[in-house]
């Protein structure tokens, strides 16, 4: 539905373009004035009318043809970058913005990873414009003419622009800058070996026809619909390669096969060339599973800055014996993320296994409340976890039943890379402070080097903080699940959770519970700030003794433990009506003068 407002600002806009369109600004590269007129609509046909609302016409031309110059000789495959402050005698206008402008290939993924990678260093985005410009070039890259958006001789381009938080310090802008170019070539090696990329998945799940011996036929048909499932898209290809298995003496290596590498895994550097069998890694290679499922111990380049996705295949030759790996990284899709589990191949059988192990019947009322927990589970743990911890922590949950508790859930990485924390806390007592308390908390607990958290809070009466915590490879942290809960408790526990304790212990139970039902949350936060609970008991006494005997001021005096000898303290206590320090000050004048 249109609205009229929508309709309004849509006439604006409009009205804004139109006048772009009417100025005289020129660029050397277009001769006629035509196809300046069809650059500039091209330009900004999708900036949104905020991002055009009060800016001069004429300067927003000049921006874009200034950017055309920029691009006006650029040869396919080669992508142009400058980061840069405007100025009036090189610019023609200055800014409170850097600027980041790009003009490259059409590909996806260009603008969401750029702007990760600016977020990155920290530098806001403040504006966007990427336009898809119809361009023909001479045989080096020199631009001819901008062609109609529909003409099938010319080759879009993009044409991106930020506005970005200002940055003045070379140094940093350099940075920048050489991140953005690992960032463009990421995306450009991405992009394109991305069939072939999904080629070797749909080829690697033929190879799991040879197995290890006394193998599940059932888990190879899952694993092999799983690979199938991914390549069907479900999953964003990043980087392929190929590890052969080799003996010297008592150790074993995976060895990359040269030439095998596409994606970002395409550039063979040596940096992975061999990599030693750890010991979890043997665990692994002796397991009858086909597959490895985990996080890389990287975030991503592209598209989106998470830790990537890893789908480790194992190679069988005919005899059952391990003989290699096919090592796919990437992220899952969006379409992944919205899935129902029952539908997602391998999940499914884990799921089903969950519901055995458990002795959950699903069509009963703890099997439906077992599989809303499932559908609702952190998606990559479904993925991720083995049957044995993903029955240990959805039938612990299940076993929870809103109960107001802490309660942490555990899981440690295939390659013991990371912690997977699951706390549960009530939904009431959950703030982004409690967060970062627990976070920190668990990081130290584990010796992190850095932690990652995803909140749910939904009709339950709990909050789920799923927490990531990367440690350091090879350390082996002592952890005691008892005492990390207890210490989570305590961190969850509010003030008024500890005066409702101190009433309970000093007026016991009856009258301890209804003095805190009256009183218990009347106290503002600087009160709670200053005030021990043990002291406020005795202010919620006189409190109630006046409104109970109709007295309208009282004040007590008393000697506190922090004070020196002979040293008092004393409170006012006044219904209604506050005391002026004018008033006051005269009496506490004459204290001790006599």
């Amino acid at each position: 539905m249109t609205t009229k407002s929508n309709r309004r600002s849509g006439d604006a806009r409009q009205k804004i373009v139109d006048t772009i369109l009417a100025s005289r600004a020129t660029t050397k590269s277009l001769k006629k004035q035509a196809e300046t007129k069809r650059f500039l609509k091209q330009y900004f046909a999708d900036v949104p009318f905020e991002d055009l609302d009060g800016r001069s016409e004429p300067v927003m031309a000049r921006v874009a043809l200034d950017h055309l110059e920029f691009g006006a000789i650029r040869k396919r495959g080669q992508a142009l970058l400058r980061i840069f402050n405007p100025n009036e005698k090189e610019h023609g206008y200055i800014s409170a913005f850097t600027f980041v402008e790009m003009v490259n290939d059409d590909m996806p993924f260009l603008v969401d990873s750029v702007a990760a990678a600016i977020n990155h260093h920290n530098l806001g985005v403040h504006i966007t414009v990427h336009p898809i410009i119809s361009v023909t070039r001479d045989k080096n890259g020199k631009l001819k003419s901008i062609a109609r958006a529909d003409d099938d001789d010319a080759v879009p381009e993009s044409f991106i622009r930020f506005a970005i938080s200002r940055e003045t310090d070379e140094h940093s802008l350099k940075l920048l800058r050489k991140e953005i170019t690992k960032v463009l070539s990421d995306v450009r090696v991405t992009v394109r070996d991305w069939g072939a990329m999904r080629q070797r998945m749909r080829e690697t799940a033929d190879l799991l026809e040879n197995g290890p011996k006394a193998a599940d036929p059932l888990l190879r048909t899952e694993s092999q619909a799983l690979l199938e499932w991914m390549a069907d898209e479900h999953f964003t290809f990043l980087g392929f390669r190929e590890y052969k298995l080799v003996s010297r003496g008592k150790r074993t290596f995976l060895n990359a096969v040269k030439g095998s590498g596409l994606g970002v895994l395409s550039r063979d550097d040596g940096k992975h060339s061999s990599i030693e069998l750890t010991a979890e890694m043997e665990r692994l290679r002796r397991s009858r599973d086909w597959l490895i499922l985990t996080k890389a111990n990287s975030r991503s380049t592209v598209h989106r800055p998470a830790f990537l996705d890893y789908v480790g295949v194992k190679v069988y030759d005919d005899a059952g014996n391990a003989i290699g790996e096919r090592r796919f990284i990437g992220l899952l899709t969006s379409i992944a993320y919205s899935e129902s589990p029952m539908n997602i191949p391998l999940v499914r059988h884990k799921i089903n296994k969950v519901f055995e192990r458990g002795q959950v019947e699903p069509d009963g009322h703890r099997g439906k409340a077992l599989l809303h927990i499932i559908e609702t589970y952190p998606r990559e743990e479904l993925f991720q976890s083995s049957v044995q911890d993903l029955t240990r922590t959805t039938v612990g949950i299940l076993n929870l039943q809103d109960r107001q508790r802490v309660k942490l859930f555990l899981r440690r990485d295939t390659f013991r890379r990371f912690f997977s924390c699951l706390v549960f806390v009530p939904r009431e007592k959950y703030t982004t402070a409690v967060r970062r308390r627990i976070e920190a908390l668990l990081t130290d607990a584990f010796g992190g080097i850095s932690v990652d958290s995803n909140v749910q809070i939904s009709q339950s009466a709990l909050a789920r903080v799923h927490i990531i915590v990367r440690t350091p490879e090879g350390e082996r942290p002592r952890i005691s699940i008892q005492k990390l809960e207890e210490q989570l408790a305590e961190i969850v526990v509010t003030w008024s959770d500890r005066l409702q304790a101190e009433m309970l212990e000093t007026y016991g139970r009856d009258e301890g519970d209804q003095l805190f039902r009256i009183y218990g949350h009347i106290f503002p936060a600087g009160y709670q700030e200053e005030t021990y609970p043990r002291e406020a008991c005795s202010d919620v006494r006189a409190i109630d003794d006046m409104l109970r005997d109709g007295v309208e001021r009282s004040v007590d005096l008393y000697a506190a433990d922090d004070l020196e000898p002979g040293d008092m303290r004393f409170i006012v206590y006044s219904v209604d009506n506050p005391i002026a320090l004018s008033d006051a000050l005269p009496i506490l004048e004459e204290m001790g003068s006599s």
